[in-house]
């Protein structure tokens, strides 16, 4: 196996990862961060905007995808210094606690935005789930399909020439590009790098209970008669100095809560979320071979706030931490037999990590390294898991 001297990343990142002298890709591609001029990179971003919008009959000038993760404060900060007009869009996944929804709705209050959600067919969502993780033990993919297509569905129906998000994942986990390339959101990148390399027809198959065509926003909008550029996807990570724990440790001035993890130290990223740190972080470890803990000490390792030795010891700790996974199980309607069969003939390898205890969130006791501790807010514990709205009904 090839691991970076410098990050901990191996050669089998599900996202496709070169090395130079054991240096991997994202590695030599963080370092342009330091590098480039970014108040440069700025203006020209500016510039294209300006250009793109300049002949916009639409209300707005902009469509935000967001979930009420962190992330989406800081981007909306950015697009409103900007001085543009933003329509939010979002899905329900139906994953979040009372922490998600507090954090989703506040976003939109806070900034006084325009927003627009999509509730989809629960019974039809539902058998996506199950279906996705018997064929890929992925439980988040309808969920991916729906938030990287939804929003575009809204751009072309209301002629909004914009898409702007937040970072671009295979840049600042693995380098595939460089952020000058301005590597722009595509149907493309969305298939490789959000859903697996896999399409909804992929998932179905022949004897799926889902009739592809009957649900078009779980797939990609056809833009071609739109014209070419007519509808561009900016990363703003390709115009910004992108620092997570940085720029996200500062948006608890706008009303943000942070979440208490015991999977991870970061309370801020995916924070609200009733799966992700739970039975997706069981399901990433039996697909990649390591829990999002990783992601994030590499992050950090990049930024030069923890060093490599410092990075094993706290995924070593972290990835040892066992997770409570029965409330998703109830809320897919799976069985106590079923939920005991999926355990043994599907999660295995990780049934040491699997806890029957369900209030298992508390303050972690590792002594994480003071660079890295001083921008991490303490994190709440949420109150209740799948808090679900229907149709804006809270059950």
């Amino acid at each position: 196996m090839i691991v970076c001297k410098n990050c901990l990343y191996s050669h089998k990142h599900p996202l496709g990862i070169s090395f130079k002298n054991n240096i991997c890709s994202g590695c030599f591609t963080h370092e342009e961060k330091y590098n480039l001029d970014w108040g440069e990179r700025r203006d020209l971003l500016s510039e294209k905007i300006q250009k793109i919008i300049k002949s916009n009959k639409s209300t707005y000038d902009c469509v935000i995808p967001y979930s009420g993760d962190a992330e989406d404060y800081h981007v909306v900060n950015i697009v409103l210094e900007l001085g543009l007009k933003p329509l939010m869009v979002s899905v329900n996944d139906y994953f979040m606690n009372d922490i998600g929804w507090h954090n989703a709705h506040n976003l939109i209050t806070h900034f006084d935005l325009d927003s627009y959600q999509f509730n989809p067919e629960i019974s039809t969502y539902k058998e996506l789930v199950r279906t996705s993780m018997r064929k890929y033990n992925h439980a988040l993919w309808p969920s991916f399909a729906l938030k990287t297509s939804f929003p575009i569905h809204v751009a072309k129906q209301k002629k909004i020439p914009l898409i702007i998000t937040g970072q671009n994942q295979s840049i600042e986990q693995i380098g595939k590009f460089s952020h000058i390339d301005e590597v722009q959101i595509t149907s493309w990148s969305r298939i490789e790098h959000d859903l697996l390399g896999f399409t909804l027809k992929d998932l179905l198959g022949s004897g799926g209970h889902v009739v592809p065509k009957e649900h078009p926003y779980y797939s990609y909008p056809d833009l071609t008669k739109l014209g070419k550029g007519s509808l561009i996807g900016i990363y703003l990570s390709n115009y910004f100095l992108w620092d997570p724990i940085l720029q996200n440790s500062k948006v608890s001035k706008f009303g943000f809560i942070s979440q208490k993890q015991t999977s991870t130290f970061d309370p801020y990223e995916r924070a609200g979320s009733s799966i992700y740190y739970n039975f997706h972080d069981l399901s990433k470890m039996l697909r990649c071979g390591y829990r999002k803990i990783t992601d994030h000490v590499n992050r950090e390792i990049r930024h030069k706030r923890i060093d490599r030795n410092e990075g094993k010891k706290i995924i070593n700790y972290y990835q040892s931490k066992p997770v409570y996974i029965k409330d998703f199980f109830d809320w897919l309607d799976v069985s106590k037999s079923g939920y005991e069969w999926y355990k043994s003939h599907k999660l295995a390898d990780v049934l040491h990590l699997i806890s029957d205890k369900k209030n298992i969130y508390s303050s972690s006791n590792f002594a994480l390294p003071v660079k890295l501790k001083k921008d991490i807010a303490r994190g709440t514990n949420p109150k209740k898991s799948f808090q679900t709205f229907m149709k804006g009904i809270r059950l």
